[in-house]
Order: structure tokens, then sequence, then C-alpha cells
């Protein structure tokens, strides 16, 4: 029986398309300031051909790639990325809520379920969560950056559930990455939805433990799963 639901951030709270909108483009115009002019066709070929090999730090690797693996290029183009994230976060006013994510927490907490985060962001999302009024929904209140563990370390995972009261054996996980959220939680034998949205949707599983329990296209099916299914 599940009485636990684990929430990865980025794809089933926070949408994040217009961010990845913005990092490709900076990318791209990094690239053609210094004279390296990639159409959005060869951008797109590489991000997937890098996706569907389970990058580890896929902006770094696109940009490595790109700049034909030139070190001291990449290096100037990776902190031109990082320095101009508050500017993107700005634009894209810091959050982008999935469709009706408020209702479908309310009424998970009405259920009685027990929700927590588990996510690698930055700790200033937490404050943004808590303007949103998103953050009083989950029995842990913090992140990655707050607890110095990282996904896809199964550790990161472990110390949520002890934090929540949650056994892994009566909790699901629900994120959009292979990678980070489906292996580690399957590992733990905690139960795990796939959320297919953005850009990670095109990696596919290669082995059996990388298969997610239930993989769905909208945010709002989780609900119908937890409730219907035979968990």
């Amino acid at each position: 029986m599940i009485k636990n639901i684990l929430f990865d951030i980025g794809g089933p709270i926070d949408k994040e398309a217009l961010m990845d909108k913005l990092i490709d483009e900076q990318i791209i115009n990094s690239l053609k300031f210094f004279d390296i002019n990639i159409s959005k066709t060869k951008y797109i070929e590489t991000q997937n051909k890098l996706l569907i090999a389970f990058s580890k730090n896929l902006y770094k690797d696109i940009i490595w790639e790109l700049t034909d693996k030139n070190y001291k290029l990449a290096s100037i183009i990776e902190k031109q990325l990082y320095d101009s994230e508050k500017e993107r976060n700005k634009k894209r006013g810091f959050f982008e809520p999935q469709e009706n994510i408020f209702n479908i927490l309310k009424n998970l907490k009405r259920k009685k379920y027990n929700l927590g985060i588990v996510a690698n962001q930055p700790t200033r999302c937490l404050k943004i969560m808590g303007k949103l009024g998103l953050l009083d929904f989950f029995s842990n209140k913090y992140v990655s950056d707050s607890v110095n563990l990282y996904k896809p370390d199964e550790k990161f995972f472990l110390h949520v559930c002890n934090y929540i009261n949650a056994n892994p054996y009566e909790s699901i996980m629900i994120g959009d990455r292979i990678d980070n959220d489906i292996v580690p939680a399957k590992n733990l034998g905690i139960r795990t939805i796939r959320f297919m949205t953005g850009r990670y949707k095109i990696q596919k599983p290669r082995k059996k433990s990388e298969k997610a329990d239930f993989n769905i296209n909208n945010i709002s099916n989780i609900e119908e799963i937890i409730d219907n299914y035979d968990l």
C-alpha cells in the first residue's frame, strides 16, 4: 500500500519549459559570439545524442561537443551560462508551475498521503515555492543543496524517507529522468512513475532496472494511478 509520494521538482512541479528554451538560446548565442555558427537542428541533434547516452552533465557535454573539445573556449561558455542563470530565472518568472499542480497536491494531502521532495535544486527555489504556496504540502522542506546530497545518490532518497518517516516499500517516486529518479528509487524498493516531459522524455530504458512502474504524459494521471492500482 502506498502511503508516501516523493516528488522531483523540475518536471513534475516546475515545468521548466521556458528555462530549457532560454538555456538553449544562451549556448547557441555564446557559440555564435565566438564565430561558431550552430543551427538549431545541429544543436538538437547533439543534445539528443547526449540524452540518449545518459549524459551526466548535459549542458557541459553539449558545450564540449559543439566547441570541438576546446577546453578554454568550453570553460568560457560554461561560465557565461552559469552567470546568466539569474537573468533566465527572472525572464521565466522564477517558476513555471505545472497545470493543476496545486489541486493535485491538495487532493493528495486530503487523502492523507505523506508528500516529500527529492530534488536536485538550489535552496532559493524553496523560497519561491513558499511564496507560491507549494511548499506547505510537503513534509520535508529541503532540496539537494540544503543537505549536500544529490541524485542519483541513493543516500539522498533514504535521507528524505527517514526525515518524513516513510518506508521505501510504501513509497512511490515521481520524476522525469531515468538516471536520476527511476533507477535509484527502484534500487531502494520505491515504486516509480516517470513523467514523460521536457527534453528527458526521449531517454529510453536500456534494461529492465531502468523501466518505471508507470509512465505518464499528464501530471494529473498520478492520482488515478495511486488511487486505483494495487501497488
